[in-house]
């Protein structure tokens, strides 16, 4: 029997990212802080998009957000992606060996409540 994989390419988290989310975006900024700023504020406003905004930076790498007063970890559930406040200074290779962890974990739990048979959906 072979080990069930993630859903997403975690080999990206051989180079964390920890990005800086400034409190207004000026000029022209990188495409990947605008999501993050997004992606934030989606997550204070407890929005269902945030999901999709910290999946699409945390499959890019990102393990965690600073801003002005917070530094948030990206995390995987089962059912999407959320923002955890940090409750120190982030480590980026430690946060991406949880990340790591929590992707396979959530692998092989899906892997088991999935019926003999059926299709991975995914």
């Amino acid at each position: 029997m072979t080990t069930p994989e993630p859903a997403w390419d975690v080999s990206v988290l051989a180079r964390p990212i920890v990005l800086r989310v400034p409190v207004q975006l000026d000029g022209d900024p990188d495409p990947m802080i605008v999501v993050a700023a997004w992606a934030v504020e989606r997550h204070l406003a407890r929005a269902q998009a945030a999901s999709r905004l910290l999946a699409w930076l945390a499959h890019r790498g990102v393990v965690a957000l600073r801003t002005a007063g917070v530094v948030f970890e990206v995390r995987e559930l089962a059912d999407g992606w959320l923002l955890v406040h940090s409750g120190a200074e982030p480590e980026p290779r430690e946060l991406a060996a949880a990340a790591w962890i929590r992707a396979h974990r959530l692998a092989r739990d899906r892997a088991a409540t999935q019926s003999p048979g059926t299709p991975d959906s995914s």
